[in-house]
């Protein structure tokens, strides 16, 4: 239990850096009170800039990734629970992941130094995560997501859509192509998008209601 801890607490610990709140407050700005009001990558752009957006993009992806494929082989006393079972790797790398998401979206660093929980929605991150999971899927939802959002304008849409795909992706490559899928890495792709849905469940109001905003268009404060 102490590795499964300490993996856990780190991945939470580290996917909590709000990258994307820090860049503001360098900036002299409160995300929270711009744009959307959501302290993601997409009010970033809007806020920011395009070279703010790309830097703390990039930083929550690495969250994600680091959380998955590093923290995931920290190994203490005994190792893993043994209730894991035979694809305790794969779990981990699933738990390890997941507790980074966790962390961007409710953010303790956050809370300690700027007061407030609230972090982004958690699509870099989990981006980044996937990219150690199952790389190939990844590839294509980075496509459909860019195609999107280069069509739409739309970076909610191309978050949600491109996230639906992943486990249609699996399907293809567990069915006609035969390869190994692991039973943990595939069900977390369906549950996945749910989450993604959870936490864009305004972006999908506005969405149906035509008043979502298109990347591109400058924030302004909240309201």
């Amino acid at each position: 239990m102490p590795t499964l801890f300490t993996i856990l607490l780190i991945s939470y610990l580290l996917g909590s850096i709000p990258n994307s709140v820090i860049a503001g407050r360098v900036r002299g700005i409160d995300l929270h009170k711009m744009g959307s009001g959501n302290a993601g990558t997409a009010n970033v752009f809007r806020a920011l800039g395009k070279g703010a957006g790309t830097l703390v993009f990039v930083g929550d992806v690495l969250k994600g990734l680091l959380a998955t494929v590093v923290a995931s082989q920290f190994r203490f006393g005994d190792g893993l629970p043994l209730w894991l079972g035979p694809d305790s790797d794969a779990w981990i790398r699933v738990f390890a992941g997941s507790a980074a998401i966790l962390g961007h979206v409710y953010t303790l660093i956050g809370r300690y130094f700027y007061g407030t929980f609230r972090g982004g929605k958690g699509v870099a991150t989990g981006l980044g995560m996937l990219l150690g999971l199952i790389p190939v899927a990844i590839v294509v939802a980075i496509v459909i997501f860019a195609v999107l959002v280069y069509t739409t304008r739309f970076v909610s849409l191309g978050s949600v859509l491109s996230t639906l795909s992943l486990p249609f992706s699996l399907l293809i490559q567990r069915g006609p192509f035969g390869w190994d899928i692991p039973g943990p890495i595939f069900g977390f792709t369906l549950v996945v998008p749910l989450f993604i849905l959870y936490t864009h469940r305004a972006n999908v109001k506005r969405l149906l209601a035509g008043t979502e905003r298109r990347i591109g268009k400058r924030a302004e404060l909240s309201s």
